[in-house]
Formats: C-alpha cells, sequence, structure tokens
C-alpha cells in the first residue's frame, strides 16, 4: 500500500464510507482527531485522488427496473475507439477492459426490456464490436457501493 496513506487517514476513510455525509467535527469525535487535521487530511486524500465524493441514486426508485452485466468481445485494435464510445453511453454504469471469454465487461442500468434491446442494437452498431453476451441481474446482492476499507492487520 502506498505510503501516502496513513492508518490515521484509513479510520478517516472508514468512517466516511460509513456516513459520506460525516461532518468534520464528527469525524474528529470519533477518531479523537483535532477538526483542522481531519479537514487538512481529508483535502490531501482528495487531492491525491484516493478518495471523491459522489451522490449515488437508486435506479429502481427512479423506474430503471432492468441491470445486466454484457460482456464484448471486439477486434482489440479497435479497442480505444470502442472504449471512447462506451464511456458516454448514460446506460453504462461501469465498464472496463477484461481478460477471459471477453473483452470488455459493462453493467448497463435500462428502465425496462427494450431499453436493453435499444442498447445492444447501437452496441453492434459499433465499429470493432464482434459478439456481445448478457447477463440479466434480477437481483443486486452485493452492489459495488458496499465495499469497504479492511481493518489493517498488523
Amino acid at each position: 500500500m502506498p505510503r501516502t496513506v496513513s492508518s490515521t487517514d484509513r479510520a478517516i476513510i472508514r468512517l466516511l464510507q460509513q456516513n459520506a455525509r460525516a461532518s468534520f467535527a464528527e469525524l474528529s469525535r470519533q477518531t479523537n482527531i483535532p477538526e483542522s487535521t481531519v479537514r487538512r487530511r481529508m483535502e490531501r486524500l482528495q487531492e491525491l485522488g484516493v478518495i471523491e465524493f459522489s451522490m449515488i441514486a437508486d435506479p429502481a426508485k427512479l423506474g430503471y427496473q432492468l441491470r445486466a452485466i454484457i460482456g464484448i468481445r471486439v477486434d482489440v485494435r479497435d479497442l480505444d475507439a470502442i472504449a471512447a464510445t462506451v464511456r458516454e453511453m448514460d446506460e453504462v454504469a461501469f465498464a472496463a477492459f477484461v481478460t477471459g471469454s471477453v473483452d470488455i465487461i459493462i453493467h448497463v442500468i435500462v428502465q425496462h426490456q427494450e431499453g436493453l434491446v435499444d442498447l445492444l442494437q447501437r452496441l453492434a452498431a459499433i465499429s470493432g464490436v464482434r459478439s456481445t453476451e448478457t447477463f440479466v441481474m434480477p437481483w443486486v446482492i452485493k452492489p459495488a457501493t458496499a465495499w469497504r476499507l479492511p481493518q489493517e492487520v498488523d
């Protein structure tokens, strides 16, 4: 692990993962660190790109009922162009170049089956996309946002 993140930083990160809206004062109370130190450490962690803040909406409560993982087989020489196109698709919540039987994995969120069909047709039309394989997720057991920084083991 990089030396730029101390055990104190890790404690602050774990607390923020439990409650991202915790105030500097609350974090100070829970860590027994002065509020000004908490503020400085958080600013440094943000500047280093170790932490970032964003708002997460629940797609299902906004009418987006269908989630799927799509594996995409591509001509790897077209990877950069394909990645740029996929990156711009609003339905794509996550995308990664992977090893294995597919080249790209994307997590998509759409309102209904028709939206998934439309997305699959747009993917198929991208130059260099050879095929796709779709896995509909009727139940998310543990969302990606549930990951927590493990306790340090000395």
